[in-house]
């Protein structure tokens, strides 16, 4: 069953990653909106079942996008949650959202209206994730969330021509040689400052997990060309030598960073993910930023 759609349309990335994540556990398929002309378009696309619609938007303003919603029929089944952090730009709106939050919007609060709301959906259905979407040791994102919104992303650029995407895989010890010489506390040290790193160095809407040992991975949505991963992969390399360098070992990590642009040539998950792990390991034992284009699935 597909699952329904949740637009976020929301200029604040950190604010949007945020209502992201409580409506991917929601069991919606989300995408993210940063503009008021790209959201215009992409209302005329598709039918969601939320939008979360942000007041303040810069262009095409919160209101008028509110306006087109309710005189579009192709739209009227669905519901908008309106989000401000000023109470004259609510006071004037010519007409009603479905629901009214005003900002600073806590994740636990969000979680509690989306819960309550999802009841007033009637004619879709959403299945909650029942995963524990985080992993343990890092803080980061686990292989279970990171796969689900892999295949969110797969199908938004089925629907959005063109619609590019990368998955960055990030390793610093592939054959486990510096673990090996390494306490558990230095370990664990090494993993922590890998995912602060990289949580600091990617934008609020990418999606960092650490998958397994150390092996982490970096969801880039929607890339306006293939010199951005480069760019991002380059930084996350030169960072993450300098912080595991800083840790007070003698050791060094051999960093390796993998890159994979994909596009909607991919037919699933699976796919990509196999060409993710063949971007970190095309450079065989050698550390640094390695790129693997698939050429069939990349055009132009």
């Amino acid at each position: 069953m597909d699952k329904p759609l949740a637009l976020i349309i929301e200029e604040d990335r950190k604010s949007a990653a945020e209502f992201r994540h409580v409506l991917d556990l929601a069991g919606f398929r989300t995408e993210i909106v940063v503009h008021g002309q790209a959201a215009v378009e992409r209302l005329s696309k598709s039918q969601p079942g939320i939008v979360l619609l942000d007041l303040d938007l810069p262009g095409v303003s919160g209101n008028q996008i509110l306006e087109l919603i309710r005189k579009d029929e192709r739209l009227r089944h669905g519901k908008v949650i309106a989000v401000t952090s000023h109470t004259q730009v609510a006071e004037s709106l010519s007409v009603e959202p479905d629901l009214l939050l005003f900002k600073p919007i806590g994740i636990e609060q969000f979680s509690d209206f989306i819960e309550r709301f999802q009841l007033k959906i009637k004619y879709q259905t959403t299945i909650p994730l029942v995963n524990e979407p985080w992993d343990r040791v890092t803080g980061l994102y686990n292989k279970s969330f990171f796969t689900n919104r892999l295949e969110d992303v797969l199908k938004q650029s089925k629907e959005i021509a063109p619609y590019l995407f990368a998955v960055l895989t990030i390793n610093f010890d592939q054959n486990n040689s510096v673990k090996n010489q390494l306490d558990i506390r230095s370990w664990i040290a090494a993993l922590r400052e890998t995912a602060e790193t990289l949580k600091t160095t990617v934008r609020p809407t990418d999606t960092v997990a650490r998958f397994d040992q150390d092996n982490f991975y970096v969801l880039v949505e929607n890339i306006a060309n293939k010199d951005i991963p480069i760019m991002i992969a380059s930084r996350i390399y030169k960072k993450l030598n300098e912080k595991l360098a800083a840790l007070g070992n003698k050791l060094q990590f051999p960093v390796r960073v993998g890159i994979l642009l994909c596009d909607r040539g991919y037919e699933n998950i699976d796919e990509i993910l196999r060409d993710a792990k063949t971007a970190q390991s095309s450079g065989k034992s050698q550390a640094g930023v390695f790129v693997y284009y698939n050429h069939v699935s990349i055009r132009g």
